[in-house]
């Protein structure tokens, strides 16, 4: 067990083997995910202000750097403080987290296509807690 965010090695090899199974195809996971949130969060459509190339550019480099440093607790909880301070100056809510997560959950599954095991969902979804709580709890407490 990794005794700083819960999940075993393997749980984390699963995580970062099944993101690297999508990375070919990570500009279209990152386009299916901001049409998810926006269809079903479109209250958060105002808050990317910015060229939406670079933000979806942005989102896969950062989630790719929290996937590879998911067994470097001290580069990851560095990572998501930053993360969160900065979300918060974007205007993102503590309600944001669970839907985000499910945009996340939902686009990951259409690029993994059969590869979305329950095994590696359940991964995902240990991960996203474990992120999601620190980051409301830096940002918010």
């Amino acid at each position: 067990m990794t005794r700083s965010i819960g999940l075993t090695r393997e749980e984390i090899m699963r995580v970062q083997s099944s993101f690297d199974q999508m990375w070919p195809n990570s500009s279209v996971m990152v386009d299916l995910f901001y049409a998810r949130l926006f269809e079903t969060l479109p209250e958060t459509r105002p808050l990317f202000r910015g060229d939406m190339a670079q933000l979806k550019h942005k989102f896969i480099a950062t989630l790719a750097v929290i996937v590879g440093s998911l067994d470097n607790i001290t580069g990851l909880l560095s990572v998501i403080g930053k993360l969160a301070k900065d979300h918060v100056h974007y205007g993102v809510e503590a309600a944001h987290y669970e839907p985000v997560g499910e945009a996340l959950f939902w686009s990951l599954e259409r690029g993994l296509g059969e590869r979305w095991t329950p095994d590696v969902e359940a991964s995902w979804h240990k991960v996203y807690n474990f992120l999601s709580a620190r980051m409301i709890s830096a940002a918010y407490h």
